[in-house]
């Protein structure tokens, strides 16, 4: 079996295709183990997929490091993107379907047999106003964002408040597990926005967060253009707005083959 990883601006995510469909929940907590595993974020399944419409390639299963499952991930569909382009699964540009619906890519250059910037289309948003948390006698409001799954933005007045709920990771999985959804902390400098996102299902900070660069993006509420979005791997996401959808763009890596 050849399983093939990724990199998604910071993003890793384990690949590998299949003509069945089953529960690999197991398969993905120990394949994801960075200690006795491969070591990844998350785990795709592509798999076949009928449909009129001929430019749905295929199907995925996306399975988080922990083992559950979840409807979509920004940087693994950037990811699984090029990887079925590498494997003539799908043309450069395709759509598949994930489980928060379809999801439409474009492969916008190739750098080289390993490495392409890659572009998703997240499509539209949904605004669920707006959560007061009180911590140690400050109160910070986080706005709740649907992008294609849920998102808590919080822009950071100053660095040093920037850092301080960056590193405050009991508080940002105490927000996670209260409102089930990503907990975004953001810092913006120009056009340029420095951002942290602690993700369900991998229950820590990662490098890096597509969906939530674009919630972080959409909560700006300044579409007339499009913003840098830095994320701790330092890769920079592109994120921009036309006709009511969100796009993010980036650099993806395909780091190896592992053969099990």
């Amino acid at each position: 079996m050849i399983i093939s990883k990724y990199c998604a601006s910071g993003n890793d995510f384990l690949i590998f295709h299949s003509f069945l469909e089953q529960n690999r929940a197991k398969m993905a907590v120990e394949l994801c183990n960075r200690f006795y595993g491969i070591g990844a974020d998350g785990m795709v399944v592509v798999l076949p997929y009928e449909s009129k419409d001929s430019n749905i390639a295929y199907k995925w299963e996306f399975y988080n490091a922990d083992g559950s499952f979840a409807g979509m991930c920004g940087n693994a569909s950037r990811a699984v993107s090029l990887y079925a382009f590498h494997n003539k699964l799908a043309t450069q540009n395709h759509s598949f379907l994930s489980g928060a619906g379809i999801i439409d890519t474009s492969i916008k250059e190739i750098i080289d047999s390993k490495h392409a910037y890659v572009q998703s289309n997240l499509g539209e948003y949904v605004l669920q106003g707006n959560i007061v948390e009180n911590k140690k006698g400050s109160v910070y409001e986080f706005e709740h964002i649907i992008m294609r799954i849920p998102h808590l933005v919080y822009f950071a007045t100053s660095m040093k408040e920037f850092n301080l709920l960056s590193n405050d990771l009991e508080f940002l999985s105490h927000l996670r597990h209260k409102y089930d959804a990503n907990v975004n902390i953001a810092i913006r400098e120009n056009d340029k926005i420095c951002y942290v996102t602690f993700e369900r299902g991998v229950e820590n900070i990662t490098q890096a967060c597509g969906t939530g660069a674009c919630a972080v993006y959409v909560s700006l509420r300044d579409f007339s253009k499009t913003y840098t979005l830095i994320p701790p791997s330092k890769e920079k996401l592109q994120v921009s707005y036309n006709n009511g959808l969100i796009y993010f763009s980036g650099l993806v890596t395909k780091v190896c083959d592992c053969v099990l």
